[in-house]
């Protein structure tokens, strides 16, 4: 009897803030999940169910022939193909440039080191969208539009990475690098070997967020491409829709598919991505 009211003594009563929190979250997650619910269940509907009204929240009849005929419809393998292999190529080489530019920025002292860092910042502040037409511009200038060049090269490189990578090595004590310099290790060994693994988690979160804003990019490669066989998967579909928008039902699919490659990289980094924003310094 003893044990039951220290047990029930010891169970934390929740204030009423709590549950109401509890259910704004919930109701949020619902207000989030709606919309790639509804992606998902039209990509299974027919066209005549999409359009009846009232709407069906489940499909009546499984139509699973929307995605074999999207491949009918369109090049969609090679708009995959594109998408994927630059927002990869994009996303790799952005972790890395951002890693060791972060890395110089905080643990190499040199002349005007702050003033270069604050001037990169500064250049965070400037609109995207301004940037596009001289970028546009400079590249078409020297003929590398319709390119897999213009879809690439200028995404190497990401302030918002460098700032990221920079806070994290800061937190990273130089006992480490001191001690690999005196077992002989040269600037790029230590980075390579101590700083570079270190920051998995921090890394793995970039990874993300790098892949899915080139992956999901549309105003880029709109401009820069007008080759059919060079689109990616957002200016594929944003075609189609203008062809044949009344196929709902094909672009519904074709955006359910389109979305498979992001569910398996989150899932894939998902713990290291947690880690990486909740880290603040180096575990012991």
């Amino acid at each position: 009897m003893k044990a039951e009211v220290q047990v029930n003594k010891k169970r934390k009563k929740h204030s009423p803030g709590f549950y109401i929190g509890v259910a704004v979250m919930l109701i949020g997650s619902l207000i989030m999940i709606l919309p790639l619910y509804w992606m998902v269940m039209s990509s299974l509907k027919s066209q005549t169910e999409l359009l009846q009204m009232p709407p069906t929240m489940y499909p009546h009849e499984l139509i699973l022939t929307n995605f074999s005929r999207v491949f009918e419809q369109i090049p969609f393998l090679r708009y995959y193909a594109n998408s994927l292999g630059t927002s990869l190529l994009n996303t790799v080489v952005g972790v890395f440039t951002s890693a060791i530019i972060g890395f110089t920025f905080a643990k190499y002292r040199f002349k005007g080191r702050n003033v270069l860092f604050f001037v990169i910042l500064a250049f965070m502040m400037i609109p995207y969208d301004t940037l596009m037409i001289p970028l546009y511009k400079m590249l078409a200038g020297v003929h590398l539009t319709n390119s897999y060049f213009v879809l690439t090269v200028p995404f190497f490189g990401n302030i918002f990475g460098i700032f990221l990578m920079r806070q994290f090595y800061l937190d990273l004590p130089d006992t480490y690098l001191e001690a690999a310099e005196v077992d002989g290790c040269g600037h790029m060994k230590r980075f390579l070997s101590i700083a570079f693994p270190m920051a998995k988690p921090m890394m793995s979160a970039l990874f993300i967020y790098l892949f899915m804003s080139t992956y999901n990019s549309y105003l880029w490669p709109l401009i820069s491409v007008s080759k059919r066989e060079l689109f990616t998967l957002t200016v594929g579909i944003g075609a189609f829709f203008s062809d044949r928008g009344t196929q709902v039902d094909l672009i519904m699919a074709a955006s359910t598919m389109m979305i498979v490659p992001i569910v398996i990289i989150f899932a894939a980094c998902q713990k290291n991505f947690v880690e990486g924003l909740t880290v603040g310094g180096i575990k012991g």
